[in-house]
C-alpha cells in the first residue's frame, strides 16, 4: 500500500486524520493570534503550517507501519495488520489525546 492509498483508506474508515487536521488548524490559528499584529501570518500561511503538521503526522504513521509490515506491497497484508492491532481505534484515541506545544 502506498502512502496515498493508506491516507485514502484511513479517511474512508475513521475520522482520525480529519480530526487531527482540524486540531492542527485550530492550534496554528491560536498560535497566530498570539503573535504581534505585525508578525501575524495570513490565512494561507496558517493553513500551510497546519498542512505541514498533518503531513508529518501521516508520514510518521505510514513509515512505522511500512517498517512493521513484512510484505509492504500486499494490500491485504496492510489491512490484516491494521485490523489485528486495532490501528483505527488507536488512532482515534491518540488524536483526542494529542496536545500541541
Amino acid at each position: 500500500m502506498n502512502k496515498q492509498e493508506f491516507e485514502t483508506y484511513l479517511n474512508e474508515h475513521c475520522s482520525a486524520l480529519s480530526k487531527f487536521q482540524a486540531r492542527a488548524l485550530d492550534y496554528q490559528a491560536n498560535k497566530n493570534q498570539n503573535r504581534t499584529k505585525s508578525a501575524r501570518w495570513n490565512d494561507a500561511k496558517v493553513q500551510r503550517a497546519a498542512d505541514a503538521m498533518y503531513d508529518t503526522f501521516l508520514d510518521g504513521i505510514y513509515t512505522k507501519l511500512r517498517n512493521a509490515i513484512k510484505n509492504k506491497y500486499d494490500h491485504q497484508a496492510w489491512l490484516d495488520y491494521i485490523e489485528k492491532y486495532e490501528l483505527l481505534e488507536q488512532l482515534e484515541e491518540s488524536v483526542l489525546e494529542i496536545e500541541f506545544e
